[in-house]
């Protein structure tokens, strides 16, 4: 009886546990829901009253083409399980597609997601490349607003912002911008 009672509980666990780790593939928005999303970490721990599963340990979070790779992550979410905020602390890089079909790749010591605000915090040694192109942003903290469309580079004291950008790239873009205004007159 108590064999079948422990096990019940095992189970019980596991599903909260991977009830959580589910909470996680909806941290990656420009994602596809389709995907599968794969977790290693040296130990995972969930707490569903507290709202947290955290991973520790060399964390390598893979779904499609998108990487997250860090010391630790933790996934914070709401009492109805709905993710509000995602942190990858330690040795945080990155690469990704954004929903324009970019590839964006980027490294700092802290990456913040708030998901309501769809914003990213890079924190310390903050950097954003685009791959195949020059475009390029580094500084102390970046903060990029998915939803405002804003940037905010800033630099400590000992170093400056830098910011490359295509300028062709941009030129092109305006142009498109402008034929696709006459188009729809």
């Amino acid at each position: 009886m108590q064999k079948h009672m422990r096990k019940k509980a095992q189970l019980a666990n596991f599903s909260r546990i991977l009830a959580i780790i589910c909470v996680l593939g909806f941290m990656f928005v420009n994602m596809a829901w389709a995907e599968e999303l794969q977790i290693d970490a040296q130990k995972l721990h969930a707490d569903e009253k507290k709202g947290v599963t955290i991973a520790t340990g060399n964390v390598k979070m893979l779904k499609g083409d998108d990487k997250l790779n860090a010391d630790k992550v933790s996934v914070f979410v709401s009492s109805e399980r709905k993710p509000i905020k995602l942190e990858a602390v330690g040795n945080v890089d990155f690469a990704l597609t954004t929903q324009d079909g970019r590839r964006l790749k980027g490294k700092s010591d802290t990456l913040i997601y708030l998901v309501q605000e769809k914003e990213y915090q890079l924190i310390g040694k903050a950097q954003v490349q685009e791959i195949g192109k020059p475009n390029f942003l580094k500084g102390e903290k970046i903060v990029l607003n998915n939803e405002s469309g804003v940037v905010n580079v800033e630099s400590s004291h000992k170093a400056p912002v830098r910011v490359i950008i295509d300028l062709n790239d941009m030129q092109e873009s305006k142009q498109d911008n402008k034929q696709g205004n006459k188009e729809s007159k």
